[in-house]
C-alpha cells in the first residue's frame, strides 16, 4: 500500500502545489495528517497563541495525482479507515465564545475508544476536517470551505463515507487533513478534538459527470455540502445542488425535486461557529429503488 507521509504537507489547496505521489483510479492509499496545529501545541502552561505563532492552520497532507483524472471528472474518496492518536486538543479556536476565553484548551486523552471531559465519557467518532481538491484559477487556504471541498468538517465524512469531488486541475490534486477524534455538528468552538492520524482510502475516478460542490455519500443519504459568508448563503447553494442532483439523475423537472426535498430533505449544520465561511449539509435519503445521484458512469 502506498503511504503519504505527514511531513509532505500543504496551507493551501493550490494548482501550484507539487504532487508528492501518484496512484491509479481504484488504488487503496493511506495519508497520514497532523493536528490542525501542526503538533505545535504541547505545553498547558503557555497559551495557545503562544505556542500556534507562526505555524501552518490545518496543514493537509499530499498532494495526491491521481492518473487520468482531468477538468470535469468527479473523484469518489472512500473512507476504508480513520486511526487517531491516543491524545487531543480541545479548544476555543472561534465562535460566539471567543472573546470570553480566547487561549482556553484542553488536552483530552483517548483510551479504548472513548474519551473523557469533567468525568463523562465520550465515545469517539474520528472524522475528517478537511478534504479536498484543487481549484484552477485560485489558491484556498486549508482553514476554508470552498467548492472543491477544504475545511468542511463534516462529521459524516468517516468510515464508510464516500466523499465525491469535482476535479478542476490535472490530476486533482487531493489533499486530506484535520482530522477530530470526535466533534459535535456546528463544531461551535472552531474545534473538535483535535488529532493526529491515519486515514485508509480508496481513489476512484468517474468521467461523464457533473459536480458543482462535494457531496457526501452515507449508506443511508446523500449530502451536498457547501459554504457561504452567512449560513443562509450555504444552505441556499445546497439547497439549488441537490435539486440539480435530483432532477438530472431521476430524469425530474427541477419543480418536481424541489416538491421532493420539501417533503425528505436534511438540512444540518458542519460547521456553524458563527464566522466567515460557514459550512453546511443538505441531503436526502437514498431509495432503494432510485438512481444513484452520482457514480452512475466510469
Amino acid at each position: 500500500m502506498k503511504i503519504i507521509h505527514d511531513d509532505t504537507f500543504v496551507a493551501a489547496h493550490s494548482p501550484n502545489n507539487e504532487p508528492v505521489m501518484r496512484a491509479k483510479s481504484g488504488e487503496i492509499l493511506q495519508f497520514e495528517t497532523r493536528d490542525c496545529y501542526n503538533r505545535s501545541v504541547k505545553d498547558p502552561t503557555k497559551t495557545l497563541s503562544e505556542q500556534t505563532k507562526n505555524q501552518p492552520e490545518n496543514p493537509a497532507t499530499g498532494p495526491l495525482f491521481v492518473e487520468g483524472a482531468e477538468p470535469g471528472d468527479v473523484l469518489a474518496v472512500d473512507i476504508l479507515d480513520i486511526q487517531v492518536a491516543d491524545c487531543g486538543i480541545v479548544a476555543v479556536g472561534s465562535g460566539p465564545f471567543r472573546e470570553e476565553s480566547p487561549d482556553a484548551f484542553c488536552f483530552l486523552k483517548i483510551r479504548d475508544g472513548r474519551t473523557a471531559f469533567h468525568g463523562l465519557e465520550i465515545p469517539i467518532d474520528p472524522m475528517i476536517g478537511v478534504i479536498g481538491t484543487a481549484m484552477a484559477d485560485r489558491d484556498v487556504p486549508t482553514m476554508l470551505a470552498y467548492e472543491g471541498g477544504g475545511n468542511m468538517d463534516c462529521r459524516l465524512i468517516r468510515q464508510g463515507a464516500t466523499v465525491w469531488l469535482p476535479v478542476r486541475v490535472p490530476g486533482a490534486l487531493l489533499s486530506i487533513g484535520d482530522l477530530h477524534a470526535v466533534m459535535g455538528d456546528g463544531e461551535v468552538d472552531g474545534t473538535g478534538l483535535e488529532v493526529d492520524g491515519v486515514v485508509t482510502v480508496r481513489v476512484r475516478l468517474f468521467k461523464g459527470e457533473t459536480l458543482n460542490w462535494p457531496v457526501t455519500e452515507t449508506r443511508d443519504a446523500w449530502y451536498v455540502d457547501t459554504c457561504g459568508d452567512t449560513c443562509d448563503d450555504a444552505i441556499r447553494e445546497g439547497y439549488r445542488e441537490l435539486r440539480r442532483l435530483l432532477s438530472a439523475a431521476w430524469g425530474w423537472s427541477l419543480q418536481d425535486a424541489g416538491i421532493y426535498m420539501t417533503l425528505q430533505c436534511f438540512v444540518e449544520s458542519n460547521q456553524a461557529c458563527l464566522v466567515p465561511n460557514n459550512t453546511f449539509r443538505v441531503g436526502v435519503p437514498k431509495p432503494a429503488n432510485m438512481p444513484r445521484l452520482i457514480g452512475r458512469k466510469r
